[in-house]
């Protein structure tokens, strides 16, 4: 069974007398373990489906169920939980709290959901090790580079051991060198540790680190491709992306 899901999604926007349909009938699944991509050209729908995706809005029609919980039967409190305890965020610009150490930012995330940090420290000391950043643990975020500070990012969204990770154009604003090691981070993640990975992303070298790319346009998965690990299968990915324009 799929560990996240979309059936017959729709969401609609009004723009003054005009109804707009962000999302036109999506269906989409994720398998526990799997590293999914999803590309369109711009206004394809991409984010509205990743914030549909991670309970932080509700579609106009159609289902969304994140580990087996329906969202549209939840009141807002009720899926706030289920977002809080099942779905990890991977922003662009990070989102660290900027007086708060590295550590600190990780372990944010079980100190809202109330949980004793003595219990995740085991946790807290592994991923640490995993992101390469155990000897900038004190570090605020205006003493860490961009990478340094996306690979925190990472760690704070792995923290709570998640169902499912949810990335916002992740290497969006990094170079290419730390782009890349932000990327090869997220695909052991996924070897490794055995995460659920959706991200959006414009990249096709980025979403070459999946299994799976999914293409949108005009808020319709409109084609797919499954990868097999090969890096230089960006030119394949740019080819079906150009496809669509």
């Amino acid at each position: 069974m799929p560990i996240l899901e979309t059936q017959s999604v729709r969401k609609q926007y009004k723009l003054g007398q005009v109804t707009v349909d962000a999302l036109a009938g999506v269906d989409f699944a994720v398998n526990e373990g799997e590293f999914v991509a999803i590309m369109g050209p711009s206004g394809s729908g991409k984010s509205t489906l990743l914030h549909l995706l991670g309970g932080l809005d509700q579609p106009t029609d159609g289902e969304v169920m994140i580990a087996d919980k329906r969202l549209s039967i939840m009141k807002d409190h009720q899926i706030t939980l289920v977002r809080r305890r099942n779905v990890g965020f991977i922003f662009q610009f990070y989102n660290l709290v900027p007086t708060l150490t590295a550590e600190e930012n990780i372990v944010l995330p079980l100190v809202i959901d109330g949980k004793r940090l003595r219990d995740y420290q085991p946790r807290v000391e592994q991923l640490l090790a995993l992101v390469g950043i155990a000897d900038r643990r004190h570090h605020k975020p205006d003493q860490l580079s961009g990478g340094q500070q996306q690979r925190v990012a990472i760690a704070r969204a792995f923290v709570t051991q998640p169902s499912i990770v949810l990335a916002d154009e992740p290497t969006g604003n990094l170079d290419s060198k730390s782009g890349e090691e932000v990327l090869n981070l997220l695909r052991r993640s996924c070897d490794e540790l055995g995460q659920t990975i959706v991200m959006v992303t414009h990249d096709p070298k980025a979403a070459s680190f999946a299994d799976r790319v999914v293409f949108l346009k005009d808020g319709r998965v409109v084609d797919e491709l499954k990868l097999d690990g090969a890096r230089g299968e960006a030119a394949k990915i740019l080819e079906r992306l150009k496809a669509l324009e």
